[in-house]
């Protein structure tokens, strides 16, 4: 087996078990030392049952963690938060006021395009002073959030 497997081999068993690097090397290294003395000692008419141990066992490692990933595929998104939820009112907020500067900014009489005009530029600017204030205060709510979690003591 080639350095490079062998490394291989001794981090996968890192992972799986918690062992620090060379313990999980040593253990890789006497797996395979013990499995090529079982191969010397048992002869050439067991090495076919040497090797379905060892494919086996790779089975099972392979059978682990397609589990494990699928367990991880299979958790479920979390629902849109609070954050979200502002983001999409926020959205509607801003369609609604483009499609009134629509509404009133086209067509009509060409007497009352002016006014018009103002009525615009004044709910634009009630829009921008409102979404401004949201945003304070989300920032706000964050902001205390994070100094309310910080003060908890970590169990």
């Amino acid at each position: 087996m080639s350095h490079d497997k062998i490394k291989a081999a001794a981090r996968e068993r890192m992972v799986r078990t918690g062992e620090p690097y060379a313990a999980a090397r040593r253990q890789v290294i006497a797996e395979i030392r013990a499995a090529a003395a079982a191969h010397e000692e048992l002869g050439p008419e067991y090495s076919d049952a040497v090797v379905a141990s060892f494919l086996e066992r790779v089975e099972e490692e392979i059978d682990a963690r397609v589990d494990a990933r699928m367990a991880e595929a299979r958790r479920p998104e979390a629902p849109a938060g609070p954050d979200g939820k502002r983001a999409l009112l926020r959205g509607i907020a801003i369609g609604v006021a483009i499609g009134l500067f629509v509404a009133v900014a086209v067509g009509g009489n060409p007497d009352e395009q002016l006014h018009r005009r103002v009525l615009v530029l004044a709910a634009v600017a009630v829009t921008i002073a409102v979404t401004y204030a949201a945003v304070g205060a989300a920032r706000a709510s964050r902001r205390l959030a994070n100094q309310r979690d910080a003060r908890r003591p970590v169990l």
